[in-house]
């Protein structure tokens, strides 16, 4: 493992732990949702693949399929769905936290955005 793909690992572990951290500090105001947004940047990023066919090898992901998944495994979306949650409709952002825990492990773990052939993108 090269010293840049190490420091990515460990930065994105960082980021895990301070929102770990945040979903503790916030156990009250979590709910079921919070596990929901958790998995779901998988049901949205496979579920795709699995309607356009089969993947072209063991690993990678329909081409077709490669924008709804990294579009799932980005952190805009749940930022950007979580300022409007707060600032728009005074709701609860907090289980929009099981979605961004789920990036922040994900990219720990090494498995970032997919490239444009369905495997991963190289950073």
């Amino acid at each position: 493992m090269t010293r840049a793909r190490l420091l990515h690992h460990v930065e994105y572990l960082a980021v895990l732990v301070v929102l770990i951290a945040a979903a503790v500090w916030h156990r009250g105001e979590l709910t079921a949702w919070f596990w929901v947004f958790l998995v779901a940047p998988d049901v949205v990023g496979f579920a795709p693949g699995l309607l356009v066919g089969a993947p072209p090898r063991k690993g990678y992901l329909p081409p077709r399929a490669v924008p709804w998944y990294n579009l799932a495994h980005t952190f805009t979306l749940p930022l950007a769905a979580w300022a409007v949650v707060l600032l728009l409709t005074q709701g609860d952002p907090w289980p929009i936290l099981g979605w961004l825990v789920h990036i922040a492990a994900d990219r720990t773990l090494g498995f970032g955005l997919r490239g444009d052939d369905g495997g991963q993108a190289v950073l």
